[in-house]
């Protein structure tokens, strides 16, 4: 039996097979390869950022109060002590009682006669007059017709200013003059002497109007930094003392010294007035060097003091006897003590930090200074030159014999060095453009500190984490909606780590001014979207790293709602109108047991193109069949 088959039957034929099958199986779930989509918009509505205002960080303020710059012994000048003369008495066992009194406890002074071998010739009785008034004072020959006394035995305020007159009898011996005496033709104190009266600078030089030092010999002079032995050793003073004897005889006293500092020395020998300007000496062999000039009782401190010849002092004394001899006048430009100089911080970033450097400059020599320069320094040594970083430059002057000026410099401190600690030193007239007394006391550096300068930025943090909640960087999630950060591993190498610039937002390579000292950051509550968590660390002296993303802190809060859901991406704005709507679930997928997703609809239109592919190759087979059967 034969069927025959037309266009019309096979046409139905397939219909009827494609709805049975589809109202069948219509499958929701393949079973097949993961593939993961990574290429998701971050285009996030930015949200309001928190506004830290930034802190203050107080600058450091240093002062030197430490060491003046001396070699151990700075030269001391020489007395002319003639050889086959020795001193009666050298010293007596008698020490501090601790009364406070100018003569402490049994009075060991000792008078002195004859007084024609050397020292004791070389210490001379001033008898000074202020109009009809006539006071007594001691001094020292310091060469040929130079005397070292006290300042108030020349200028005092109290009397109208200079002295009248002074006689200056040497080897005074009850009243008998050895030597004869001579007269002052010329005074010469410290400026500060005349402004101030302050003990510190209480101390002057008489150039005589005759040669007696060719007769007498005279005593050296001698300076070294305050905290050397040689001012608590052993020490003798001698002078002509009113209350014995009316100030007609010589008396010495031997003791120890009880402390020095920059401008005084403290000591334990007995005087009275009249003592005034007296030398306070030690003994180098043959040798006698003046290191005080005594001026004051005690004052509650258990021991008699002085003006401490400092090496400006000793500069000073140097200059006047020099113009004397040659009868040239300069300027000497000196600095002028520890108390005066110092810096601002002593950490710095370099090109950053605002800086500032002062000194104080003195004139120690017989001629005004009319301008100069302080050529301020940064060194990695103690020698400061020329060929060290330039800081910056003072111009400085008039400046007065004797009188000093402040020199200062301030700005942004020099850039182009490396990390490091340095000395901060000043060279004045660094071009030696001013014809000066002395050419090498013009370099000075400040011992007591040095400077640490940063030049390198600091290190971001290592780590970063969110602990509201479970979540992790760049992943997707639904539950922590209000997030908050801490981070630490940020350092800095050689200062320390001021704080941070940071960022939060949408844009992953956002940068702003806001400035946080804390480790930490609580932003806003989010909305869904990606955001950005950056920073850039900052040190104390200025220096930044990049700017660096910490987290990136996704989240989507309808994550895990029904399957619709799984058709769309977040509702976020994308700038690319072009962008495939497609969402990554991948981080949602169980990894053991991979599947995705395709609509009903799909299946349906396969399988329509599947039976209409088929029913074509059924109609052409059974079409071939039939003609063969005819």
């Amino acid at each position: 039996m034969r069927f025959k088959f037309g266009n019309k039957t096979v046409v139905l034929a397939v219909i009827l097979l494609n709805l049975i099958i589809t109202s069948i199986y219509v499958p929701y779930n393949f079973h097949g390869t993961q593939r993961f989509v990574n290429n998701i918009p971050d285009n996030i509505v930015l949200n309001d950022l928190m506004n830290n205002s930034r802190p203050t960080v107080s600058d450091l303020v240093i002062s030197d109060n430490f060491n003046e710059i001396f070699d151990s012994f700075k030269g001391p000048i020489e007395g002319v002590p003639p050889s086959d003369d020795n001193p009666t008495k050298e010293y007596n066992q008698n020490t501090f009682s601790g009364k406070p009194q100018s003569v402490f406890g049994e009075d060991d002074r000792v008078r002195i006669t004859p007084t024609t071998s050397y020292p004791w010739r070389s210490i001379v009785a001033l008898y000074v007059t202020w109009g009809s008034d006539i006071y007594i004072c001691s001094g020292a020959l310091i060469d040929k017709n130079h005397v070292l006394t006290a300042g108030h035995c020349v200028y005092y305020l109290a009397n109208g200013g200079w002295a009248d007159s002074i006689k200056v009898v040497p080897a005074m011996d009850n009243g008998n003059e050895p030597y004869g005496f001579a007269w002052a033709t010329d005074m010469r104190v410290y400026g500060e002497w005349i402004n101030t009266q302050m003990h510190f600078h209480d101390f002057a030089v008489i150039t005589l109007d005759s040669d007696l030092g060719l007769q007498t010999g005279w005593m050296g002079l001698q300076t070294a930094d305050y905290s050397d032995p040689i001012y608590t050793g052993g020490l003798n003073i001698a002078g002509y003392p009113y209350d014995l004897d009316g100030g007609l005889n010589m008396y010495w006293d031997y003791d120890t010294g009880q402390a020095a500092s920059q401008y005084t020395h403290r000591y334990y020998m007995d005087t009275e007035g009249g003592m005034s300007g007296s030398p306070v000496w030690r003994e180098d062999g043959p040798n006698r060097y003046i290191l005080t000039v005594h001026g004051y009782a005690n004052d509650g401190l258990g021991s008699n003091y002085g003006t401490r010849i400092d090496q400006n002092k000793f500069d000073c004394i140097n200059n006047w006897l020099t113009a004397d001899s040659t009868g040239i006048d300069k300027p000497d430009m000196a600095d002028r003590g520890v108390n005066y100089r110092g810096f601002n911080t002593t950490m710095v970033g370099a090109g950053l930090t605002d800086f500032e450097v002062w000194c104080g400059v003195q004139n120690l020599g017989t001629y005004p200074l009319i301008l100069s320069t302080v050529s301020y320094y940064v060194s990695k040594d103690t020698e400061i030159s020329d060929e060290d970083y330039l800081i910056g430059v003072d111009e400085i002057g008039p400046i007065s014999s004797t009188y000093s000026r402040d020199s200062s410099w301030a700005g942004k401190f020099p850039s182009g060095m490396a990390s490091g600690t340095y000395n901060i030193g000043w060279i004045i007239d660094v071009d030696n453009s001013i014809d000066e007394f002395n050419e090498n006391n013009n370099v000075y550096y400040i011992e007591s500190s040095q400077v640490l300068v940063d030049a390198t930025p600091p290190f971001n943090p290592s780590q970063c984490n969110q602990i509201n909640g479970t979540t992790e960087s760049n992943v997707w999630q639904d539950v922590v909606d209000d997030p908050y950060f801490n981070w630490s591993g940020a350092y800095d190498s050689h200062t320390d780590v001021a704080g941070y610039y940071y960022y939060w937002g949408s844009n992953p390579n956002g940068v702003s001014s806001n400035f946080t000292p804390l480790s930490e950051y609580d932003p806003p509550t989010v909305n869904t979207g990606t955001y950005y968590l950056r920073v850039r660390t900052e040190d104390i002296v200025g220096n930044n790293a990049s700017w660096a993303t910490l987290y990136t802190f996704k989240y989507n809060e309808t994550l895990n709602e029904d399957d619709k859901n799984y058709e769309e991406n977040p509702k976020e704005n994308h700038d690319d109108s072009t962008t495939s709507s497609l969402v990554n679930y991948a981080d949602n997928l169980n990894l053991d047991n991979p599947f995705f997703e395709i609509s009903g609809n799909e299946i349906h239109v396969a399988i329509w193109i599947t039976c209409g592919i088929l029913s074509i190759f059924i109609h052409v087979y059974f079409r071939k069949k039939t003609r063969k059967s005819l």
